[in-house]
């Protein structure tokens, strides 16, 4: 594990380190400047620029020492867990089952939706204060009464700290102060429903319902199931009374993940303030769930990395005055025209060893029954092969669902200008969201829109203003202002083929090949992955460098997330139990 120092110290507000762009490597060709340049680059990364090279392999029981892809050993659970017949009623009994599906309903019916502009507890002076700006916040406060009324042991046992009165932190304090602590996060925020939807629901958005199959409700599957299920396991595991845990076992709750908000940030400096950076033995958060058929392989795909984020806002103000007199080009035509070149001069795709798409890619060449040959080989000589690698780059390009995992997104979300029909409006506004590849940063994706303003007013004699330093002096036809929000660097990736990768990949192969689907030869391969949005993992950079964004659970790929009937596949539901239920004894023994 790295030293402070090594770590990205970003959850305290500090900015993450820079990292070399190393594109130039592919339009050069120049392998050992690519391997120099992320030698230097700091970049979380086990593998390598040049892959089996400097690659440490683990958990493939040496039967193939030059896998990109080795497949980590199964942990067996009889070596770890008490002899018990609990995961066989977690998974089969109908009261059980019952039971949970009546906590999870309980947990939906509390609208605790979070909005982008509402007043955040630190805004208000009191409590009682930001309840009479913020009404809503009180049915957060109902649902931490709904969990002490819900899960008795866990509030009896369990010390808990209200951080910024909402955050939700759980400690069950084990016996080894010197093992580091596992962390458990979720959010129990949901995003708000639209009024004018409420009628296309199957079941009424914050009463939810259950068909059988699916269980529906706002939040059900982003992401109070997750922090339900994680409570579940450890009431059940305080009620059989057999467990007392060696090692710290903390649950998170976070409360405005779904503003990009900051009581995960909050938690953070709670958390580094008691244990320090670098305490943590691992993370586990929400993100990507169950396993994905790919290739006729079954994949299990825990997010390794996140990209990055920031908010591009422009402004151009210009002066007013008459409509019937109007200039070649208004405010908003100028504007139009600037967001029109934004949108047409696309990022640069590139994938390299930074990014874990192209070890789970890797995983697919090497493991996959069905993938094409040609592809098959591109993938596997992308890591030091110019050609190969821009192969395998148009071939994701072609697929919007793979695209923006190797590119720079952009999207313009909002836009305004103008107050009235015969008035030249004297300003004009949009905001473009990016969402940042590994390899790129905020600023490099930053320079690419400020080389387009900075285009456009050359062309029209206007002034330009970035982040608040003068580019170009404003003139009588008016100036650009353009400002970065919310600016977040991808995050620093996840190491692969270590101790806890092993670990919790080797528990979730058994689980799925040994427990959900024993006896049915399924085979699984545990793979990185890569999220193109960000939880609230993005401020517990400092805590390890073992972060996990990942929930056990069934093939679920229209659960509505966000929309209309947002919903969950209940036996996935009681898989996170089942399998958090055997983690917490394993993770207690094996791990550091």
């Amino acid at each position: 594990m790295g030293s402070e120092k090594e770590l990205p110290i970003y959850g305290n507000g500090n900015v993450a380190p820079k990292k070399r762009n190393c594109k130039m490597v592919w339009s050069l060709g120049l392998v050992l400047v690519g391997l120099s340049c992320y030698l230097l680059s700091g970049i979380s990364n086990t593998q390598g620029y040049l892959g089996d090279t400097f690659r440490s392999f683990s958990g493939d029981d040496g039967k193939n020492p030059d896998s990109l892809c080795p497949i980590v050993e199964k942990v067996k659970f009889s070596d770890f867990v008490y002899e018990s017949d609990t995961v066989d009623r977690i998974l089969h009994d109908a009261k059980f089952r019952n039971q949970s599906i009546e906590k999870l309903l309980g947990a939906v019916k509390y609208p605790t939706e979070i909005y982008d502009e509402m007043t955040r507890p630190e805004e208000a002076d009191s409590v009682d204060e930001l309840l009479k700006i913020e009404p809503g916040w009180k049915y957060f406060q109902d649902f931490q009464k709904y969990l002490k009324k819900t899960f008795p042991k866990v509030h009896e046992h369990l010390s808990l700290d209200k951080v910024n009165d909402f955050g939700l932190v759980y400690t069950w304090k084990g016996k080894d102060e010197n093992k580091k602590p596992l962390l458990l996060t979720a959010h129990y925020d949901v995003v708000p429903v639209q009024k004018e939807t409420l009628d296309q629901w199957t079941f009424p958005p914050f009463t939810g319902g259950y068909d059988g199959k699916f269980l529906y409700g706002r939040g059900v599957s982003d992401c109070k199931d997750l922090l339900i299920g994680l409570l579940e396991t450890v009431e059940l595991l305080l009620t059989e009374d057999k467990f007392s845990p060696e090692r710290t076992i903390i649950l998170a709750f976070g409360y405005d993940e779904e503003a990009g908000g900051s009581g995960a940030q909050k938690i953070f400096k709670h958390l580094v303030g008691k244990y320090g950076p670098d305490s943590m033995l691992q993370i586990i958060d929400e993100g990507s769930s169950g396993y994905q058929e790919m290739e006729g392989l079954n994949v299990i795909l825990p997010a390794t990395g996140e990209k990055g984020y920031v908010d591009s806002f422009i402004e151009l103000y210009t002066p007013g005055g008459h409509s019937s007199v109007p200039p070649k080009h208004t405010s908003i035509g100028i504007l139009a025209k600037l967001l029109s070149d934004i949108e047409d001069a696309e990022f640069e795709s590139v994938i390299t060893n930074a990014n874990p798409v192209l070890n789970q890619l890797q995983c697919l060449a090497e493991h996959s029954p069905l993938i094409d040959n040609d592809l098959r080989k591109n993938i596997l000589k992308a890591h030091f092969d110019t050609k190969a690698n821009e192969a395998l780059l148009k071939y994701l390009r072609a697929q919007v669902s793979q695209k923006f995992l190797v590119t720079t997104s952009q999207a313009i979300d909002i836009i305004s200008g103008g107050v009235k029909s015969n008035a030249l409006p004297e300003h004009a506004s949009a905001l473009v969201n990016h969402r940042i590849a590994v390899e790129e940063l905020v600023k490099s994706t930053s320079e690419k829109v400020l080389g387009q303003i900075k285009q456009i007013a050359e062309k029209h004699e206007l002034g330009l203003i970035f982040e608040g330093q003068t580019v170009y002096e404003p003139t009588e036809h008016g100036y650009f202002n353009y400002t970065l929000r919310q600016g977040l660097e991808p995050a620093p990736v996840t190491p692969t083929q270590d101790e806890i990768w092993n670990l919790f990949g080797g528990s979730l192969r058994h689980f799925y090949e040994d427990v959900v689907f024993a006896g049915e030869s399924k085979e699984f391969v545990f793979a990185p992955s890569l999220m193109t949005g960000n939880t609230d993992t993005k401020w517990y950079w400092d805590l390890t460098r073992n972060i996990f964004r990942y929930a056990p659970g069934l093939p679920n790929p229209h659960l509505n997330i966000h929309s209309v009937d947002e919903k969950t596949n209940f036996d996935g539901h009681l898989l996170i139990i089942a399998f958090y239920y055997n983690y917490l004894q394993v993770v207690d023994q094996l791990a550091q």
